[in-house]
Order: C-alpha cells, then sequence, then structure tokens
C-alpha cells in the first residue's frame, strides 16, 4: 500500500494545545485510535499506524477510555495466565 499525505489547512492548527515537536506523532496516535476505535482498522493495522507496539497501543487506548474488544481466546489465556500468578 502507498503512503497517504492527509493536508489539514494552517487555520486548524491555531491554538491546538499539542508542542510542535509532537503534533505529527500526536495526530497519527489519535487517528489510529479514533479508526479502532470504530473498526475500521484492525489492532494491528492501528498499531503500525501509531508507530507503537501492541502492548503500548494498547495501554494508550485504555489511557483514552477506548474499549477493546476481547475474545473468548484472550479471555482464556488471561484466566490461564492470573492461575500461573496466583500461583506463585
Amino acid at each position: 500500500m502507498q503512503a497517504m499525505t492527509l493536508t489539514l489547512p494552517a487555520e486548524s492548527l491555531i491554538g491546538v494545545r499539542i508542542p510542535p515537536r509532537d503534533l505529527h506523532q500526536e495526530l497519527l496516535r489519535r487517528l489510529a485510535a479514533a479508526l479502532y476505535s470504530d473498526g475500521i482498522l484492525s489492532g494491528a493495522a492501528a498499531c503500525r499506524m501509531a508507530c507503537m507496539g501492541k502492548a503500548e497501543f494498547q495501554h494508550m487506548l485504555g489511557e483514552r477510555g477506548i474499549a477493546q474488544p476481547l475474545s473468548e481466546a484472550d479471555f482464556d489465556q488471561d484466566l490461564s495466565n492470573l492461575g500461573a500468578w496466583k500461583a506463585r
């Protein structure tokens, strides 16, 4: 897939409360989170768009209160991990 350039009107960024050095990355992360939340992007694709690893992206979603679907297999694995942790 080709890269895409998105042009934002300069006046739309007036007063934005994100430091200029962080603006590009923060906008990518917010767009990835929104598209993931709306079911438009898969988790893997959203991680790539945000330039983040899976755990880091999931942490960001949690910080922003964005729900993450949990499959039955994921749930079973979490229960197994919890049991192993409690057994220590």
